[in-house]
Parts: structure tokens; sequence; C-alpha cells
């Protein structure tokens, strides 16, 4: 969520050597991918490098969502007064849903979650996940001026449902569908009017909608459940403070604070985050679109990956790394290496997540206001399917009614 994370994996073959400081390295082809903490450190805040190095490093691995999505914001651009304002604006948002406050939020979220159950028997959970979050979005943060049960159900599908197809062409070679992107700006723009706030909408949509509604449907599939955790959400509804986010009873009864971070532990929001470095010894030639900011334009590009998904699910967090445990994040279990591992969720160093501190409570608050109407003795219970999903795979998984 503004962080840059906007990368999806790598898909390749490698085998896995260790160099030096960089220890456990993939090389796959032309792109390097790094797999410990130090390792990815480095990648993240490289020696001598400069704010437009940094930026540009940044730019070149997300040029493909130039052509899916026609972006232009900071996460495609290179130009140092593109990232100012764009940063300077996404600072600006998150101080007025600040001061507005969380109990406002929360009454966004309810607001949101009415509108988004189904009138029929049940409803794809993705879909309502996904229509859930995309309203909290545009009128809990983006601050659209409209009621939330006044924006088009029709439009909010529409416009969910594009993004997720048009990121997912975004990865493949073959030309995308004209049509697809003209159809995502119409219904977008009919949910966002504000021309001048927000003359290009999906440079602000795509970053806080499409990480928010993964980790909400990912914190749900864990906890709908677990009666604890059910009881542990109810009482941050109750009370929507950060104080009761971050209460940590015991082991048994771990902080909501925890149950989400568990959550990015095993399901981060980008799984592989890349960045491009200039390097001749390399065959991949630099798109000519950045050519201009390269000394020598004959220059290559080196792709370097840090596999924060494989960090997450390391021997760093024990014998029981692939299981959900939230008291693992209690203040007693933590290493070092623990904590340098989270912090790459939101990504690390002068270009970490400017909403990393607001947006687990905003996904906490969703997810509260969600299972305060989706659970037992509720009319809408989550039904679950074989297994858990990110942007595709929740085949099976419904809300549906009593």
């Amino acid at each position: 969520m503004w962080s840059g994370q906007l990368v999806g994996p790598e898909i390749c073959r490698c085998r896995l050597v260790t160099s030096g400081p960089l220890l456990f390295r993939k090389y796959c082809g032309e792109t390097v991918t790094y797999c410990s903490t130090d390792s990815i450190i480095h990648l993240f805040k490289p020696p001598n490098a400069t704010p437009h190095d940094l930026l540009v490093s940044r730019a070149i691995p997300n040029a493909r969502l130039i052509r899916a999505f026609a972006l232009t914001n900071t996460f495609v651009s290179p130009e140092q007064d593109i990232h100012a304002s764009f940063v300077g604006h996404a600072k600006h948002l998150l101080r007025a849903a600040e001061k507005r406050g969380w109990p406002h939020f929360q009454q966004v979220a309810m607001q949101a979650v009415d509108a988004a159950l189904p009138a029929s028997s049940l409803s794809n959970f993705d879909v309502f996940v996904q229509d859930v979050a995309l309203r909290v979005t545009l009128v809990g943060l983006l601050d659209v001026d409209v009621d939330v049960a006044e924006l088009d159900p029709g439009d909010i599908q529409v416009v969910a449902a594009l993004i997720t197809q048009l990121w997912a062409l975004s990865k493949k070679p073959e030309p995308i569908p004209v049509h697809l992107l003209p159809s995502l700006n119409r219904h977008l723009r009919r949910l966002m009017t504000d021309k001048d706030t927000y003359p290009n909408p999906l440079d602000y949509v795509i970053p806080v909608w499409e990480t928010l509604w993964r980790v909400v449907a990912t914190t749900i599939a864990h906890t709908h459940r677990d009666h604890i955790l059910l009881e542990t959400f109810g009482d941050l509804h109750d009370h929507p403070t950060l104080s009761q986010f971050r209460l940590f009873k015991d082991q048994s009864h771990p902080s909501v604070e925890a149950v989400i971070s568990e959550a990015m532990r095993l399901h981060p929001p980008s799984k592989h985050i890349v960045r491009a470095t200039f390097a001749k010894a390399f065959s991949s030639v630099l798109p000519s679109c950045f050519q201009r900011f390269v000394p020598d334009s004959s220059g290559y590009v080196l792709r370097e990956c840090a596999d924060i998904g494989t960090v997450l699910r390391s021997s760093i967090w024990g014998t029981d790394a692939g299981e959900f445990n939230p008291s693992r994040h209690h203040v007693s279990n933590f290493s070092e290496d623990q904590t340098s591992a989270m912090a790459f969720v939101f990504g690390y160093g002068r270009h970490r997540c400017v909403a990393a501190s607001w947006a687990p409570m905003a996904a906490a608050i969703i997810v509260g206001a969600i299972m305060d109407r989706v659970q037992d003795g509720s009319d809408y219970q989550v039904v679950a399917g074989p297994q858990i999903g990110g942007r595709e795979g929740w085949l099976g998984w419904s809300v549906a009614r009593r």
C-alpha cells in the first residue's frame, strides 16, 4: 500500500548459491533473487545510491503497469517531482483520515458491509470482500464525497474485477484487449467524479485497494472459525482504538495487531519485490523509455528480487513457520531477525509504505465490521473453500445467507 510493492512474483527456474555477505542468492537467468534479511536490506538500501537511483530502480520493473493501467504515479515514474507530489497527497489523505478518527472509519466500514452483503442466497467471498474494501477505500480514505450506499454496485464490481483481470494480464507477453482499460476508467470515473483531485483515479485506487482487500480476506480466512479471535475482533469493534488494537492479553489471547501481522506474514501483500540496476554484464536491454536516465544509453538491466515470501516462512520462525500462530508476535517471542523480516511487509528504507502505521488498523476495522455481520448467530456466514487464495484462488469460498 503506497510502498512500491506493485510487482508480482517472478516465475523462473532457479539454482541456490551463496556469495560473500549476500547469502542465499538465487540466480534466475538475468534475475537475482535474495532470500535473507541482510541481502534484502542491502537491495533496498544500496550503498551510495541517490534518491533518483532508487526511483529509477523501482520504476523500471513496474513499467508493465503502464501498459496495463496507464499509471502515472511514483511507482512507475523515476521523476522526483512526481514522487514528491504523490507522497505529499498520500500523507494528506492519511492525516485527514486520522483526524476524522477510527470511529468514523468504522462507520464507513459498517455501511460498506451492509451495502455489499448479498441480497440473494450467496456471494463469492473474494467479490464480497473486494466490494467492501473498495467502498471503504473510496469514502474512508480517498474522501470521495458520496454516501457509501450510493456507490453503484455495478460500477464497484466491474472496477474490482477489471483491476484483477488487468493485473494478471500485465504479467503476460500477449497484447492486452484494448477495451478493458477504457471500460475500467469509465466505471471508476463514475465513482470518482472529481477530476481535479484525481485526474487519473487508478494512481491512488490501485496502491490502496489492491493490497487492502487481500489483507482483509486472508485475515478472515484464518479467523472466522476461531471463537477466541472472533471475540478479540469483537472487542475492537466495540472499542475502535489503537490501544484496543494493540492489547495483547496473553499467549492464548493475542492482540488484533498480532493477528493482522500473522496474516501478512503468511500472505504478504507482495511476495516478491523487484528492483532494477544497470549492469552491462547482463543481456536484458533497458526499455527505451528509461534510457535517458542512464549515462550510457547502451546499458543493460539486472533485475534483483527480494523474496519476501520465503523470508517470512523461513527457519527464523521455527518449525511451525507455515502455521497461523498470532502469539508468535508477542514482544517476548520476537527475535531481531523476525523484527527485520516483518518490516519487509511494507517495503524498506526510503520508499517504505507511507501507510505502514495506518493500514494494519484499517484492515482490522474492516475485518471487525465484516465479522460483526457474518458469523455464528447472524444472518450470514463464511463458507470456506479448500485453500486460502490471493488475488485469485478463492474457489469454493462464499458469503451465504443462513
